[in-house]
């Protein structure tokens, strides 16, 4: 018994996060491919992990190293598509806009993840560490903008995102000639300047996270094979490098401790759901809370509202959490509280709007998904 047990310890680690251990990381000391460590997470806990902030990222590097400090390479669960994005909000494009493209002949040819035109309007990939010039948009002015300093592709977008709209787009042939005339005029140097087209990376949950931490020079598979994420430990210091997707590694799962269940009940049906189930409708008592359950009901399944844990008195005329807390923290609408002079003919529980992530008074017969906490 004692050998098995230490067999248990020595496989995996677990960790949890330091935002109110809402999430706890498992490094798993076993060599698998990219999917099948997929599938041992989702069998076994929730899924291989996602990071979302710095935080997150020293949480799962501290997983792995209480077990393997020499850990070369180790999956996490971000993969790349042969999807290609533009780095502004999809609602800026209808119709066919996201259809067109104007690639160089035998382009794209796994040069990079990131897009740039050059002087004959032709679009190419290239690895987003290069620093290039840069074409921005502004909404404002309705102008494309040349900006004549030298930045890979990730700064080029934040400075586009800091002082105009976004990284330029191109949605039809009128479009490219405009940016192409731009850098014929304006970018003689180098005749080419990154735009806002990249390659969609997708995390295995579906998490809309943005955040990356890449080694210097990665992304650079230069191939068509199926390419995935890893956390190097022993050389690499937690930066992340591409590698296939078939390659065995060790690998890091996490379990969720928020659970969205997308089901629509009244909030008495589903908070009886949750304590049914050894858990209970999530409190909400902190910036970070805030922050999680937003990313959480990103996968809400069609509603327009998800059920807090937040029940107001009549009686007595306050809110309060299920778990016994007053509300101190809070996330509430404006004109969250119009209706409340309704309560005594139907109950008003909390409810966060899925619109804009703002708290807000409902009457509990509302039907919506909610969420359980563990």
């Amino acid at each position: 018994m004692e050998r098995i047990i230490f067999t248990s310890l020595l496989l995996t680690a677990v960790v949890s996060s330091s935002a109110g251990a809402l999430r706890q990381y498992h490094f798993v000391n076993q060599q698998k491919s990219w999917t099948e460590a997929q599938k041992y997470c989702r069998e076994k806990h929730t899924d291989l992990v996602t990071i979302n902030d710095m935080q997150e990222q020293n949480d799962t590097k501290q997983a792995i190293e209480r077990v393997n400090s020499n850990a070369e390479r180790v999956w996490i669960g971000l993969k790349s598509t042969n999807t290609w994005i533009w780095s502004r909000d999809p609602a800026f494009y209808s119709g066919g806009d996201l259809r067109y493209k104007n690639w160089e002949n035998s382009q794209p040819k796994g040069n990079g993840d990131c897009v740039f035109m050059n002087n004959e309007g032709k679009w190419n990939d290239r690895n987003c560490s290069f620093t290039k010039y840069f074409i921005c948009y502004n909404d404002s002015s309705k102008g494309i903008i040349p900006v004549l300093q030298q930045k890979n592709w990730t700064d080029a977008q934040k400075y586009c995102r800091e002082n105009h709209t976004d990284l330029v787009s191109v949605r039809n042939d009128t479009e490219n000639e405009q940016i192409k005339h731009i850098i014929k005029q304006n970018i003689t140097s180098s005749n080419e300047a990154w735009i806002g087209l990249h390659r969609l990376w997708v995390w295995s949950d579906s998490s809309s996270s943005t955040f990356t931490h890449w080694l210097t020079g990665e992304p650079n598979e230069n191939n068509d094979r199926d390419i995935c994420t890893s956390m190097g430990i022993k050389d690499h210091q937690g930066l992340w490098t591409d590698e296939p997707c078939t390659r065995d590694c060790f690998f890091v799962c996490y379990d969720d401790n928020m659970v969205l269940v997308r089901e629509n009940k009244t909030w008495a049906e589903a908070l009886r759901h949750c304590r049914n189930n050894g858990m209970d409708l999530v409190s909400v008592d902190s910036e970070q809370m805030q922050r999680w359950v937003k990313m959480t009901i990103m996968k809400a399944n069609v509603s327009t509202h998800v059920w807090l844990g937040l029940r107001h008195s009549c009686t007595v005329g306050i809110w309060f959490w299920v778990n016994g807390q007053t509300v101190c923290y809070d996330q509430w609408t404006p004109d969250y509280d119009k209706d409340l002079n309704e309560c005594e003919k139907t109950g008003r529980s909390g409810a966060i709007r899925t619109s804009d992530n703002r708290w807000i008074s409902r009457p509990e017969t509302d039907r919506y998904n909610f969420i359980c906490s563990k």
